[in-house]
């Protein structure tokens, strides 16, 4: 059988002895589910994390801190794409081969393919480096894109030899993401309920860019400016989740009649406004659970429920169990 060519190659161009590259190096290197590593104490701290779901499929967690300044090179042989998620601080890198420098901030997310060449990257002391990202093959992209009806997408995905597609990313995908960084299963279970959660974040991923060119089929006549007020219109509910504008409001401050922002919002992000505002408070209120650990009347609130027992009903309708039972298995 012949042995697979390791995609990865990390070192560090001022030490060729680096104990962090040794690292990376041994996780690339492995062909296990998963395999995690803690960050040599000398170095820093934290740890990176890859799980292998499937050949076409896999998960790269990293969250660490440096003690000291560190630049790492990595030489990159993949036909994989990428979509990367930064959640700590600022990332910043550099590749050879088109001499560009890239800058991720927390909060954004960026696509790219294997072809992109050797890249730099510095990471400056006390700073934490913390991100998600996932390794697709492109047969797998391309499938989802068609199936979604959306086969001219297909096109934006590359220009050129490569591909650098940058956006922030939304609060439903920053969920997904605390799901498989936090998945509490095991084994073949694991596998199973990942590769679910990496069909969920590219679904999310792709009809959120469609939705944001405007590119999709729609029985409601939308104009790009509408498309923008649309969007505004989200935002503004997305940032007043606990006590929303009413829909004559929300209207008039995005400069659309009701008919138009009611048929037009639900076109284009799948649901009523209301139903959205009611789906976007409770999986806010499940991460508050979650990753802050906040009590469920203390969640509740924080999203606009002041009735305990109303909110439990629309968590149970939505996740098949009550929040007080979700919070004993955390």
């Amino acid at each position: 059988m012949k042995k697979e060519v390791q995609k990865y190659r990390i070192f560090n161009p001022q030490n060729r002895n680096c104990s962090v590259c040794a690292v990376f190096n041994s996780i690339y290197g492995s062909d296990s589910f998963q395999k995690e590593m803690d960050i040599p104490e000398e170095a820093g701290k934290g740890y990176c994390r890859r799980t292998i779901v499937k050949p076409s499929m896999e998960i790269n967690i990293s969250d660490v801190t440096f003690y000291e300044r560190i630049t790492m090179k990595e030489s990159l042989r993949n036909p994989q794409y990428c979509l990367a998620f930064c959640l700590g601080e600022a990332l910043q890198w550099s590749v050879e081969e088109n001499k560009k420098e890239y800058v991720l901030e927390c909060g954004e997310s960026y696509i790219f393919d294997g072809n992109q060449g050797n890249s730099i990257c510095s990471y400056n002391p006390g700073q934490r480096f913390w991100g998600v990202s996932v390794q697709l093959d492109a047969e797998t992209i391309a499938n989802f894109v068609h199936h979604m009806g959306k086969e001219h997408f297909c096109h934006g995905l590359s220009y050129g030899n490569s591909l650098f597609y940058k956006r922030k990313f939304s609060p439903a995908i920053k969920l997904i993401l605390n799901d498989m960084m936090n998945c509490r299963y095991g084994d073949h279970v694991k596998r199973i309920y990942l590769e679910g959660k990496i069909l969920e974040l590219v679904a999310v991923y792709i009809d959120e860019i469609i939705c944001e060119n405007g590119a999709l089929y729609s029985s409601v006549k939308l104009s790009s400016a509408d498309v923008l007020s649309l969007h505004k219109a989200r935002k503004v509910v997305d940032e007043n989740m606990a006590s929303p504008p009413t829909i004559g409001k929300l209207a008039r401050m995005v400069c659309l009649n009701e008919y138009k922002l009611k048929a037009g919002f639900k076109e284009l992000f799948g649901m009523p406004v209301h139903a959205y505002i009611i789906d976007k408070r409770l999986e806010r209120a499940r991460f508050l659970m979650e990753d802050k650990k906040l009590r469920v009347t203390e969640a509740a609130l924080l999203v606009g429920y002041s009735d305990a027992s109303h909110f439990a009903e629309k968590f149970r309708k939505k996740y098949g169990i009550n929040p007080s039972e979700y919070t004993k298995n955390l």
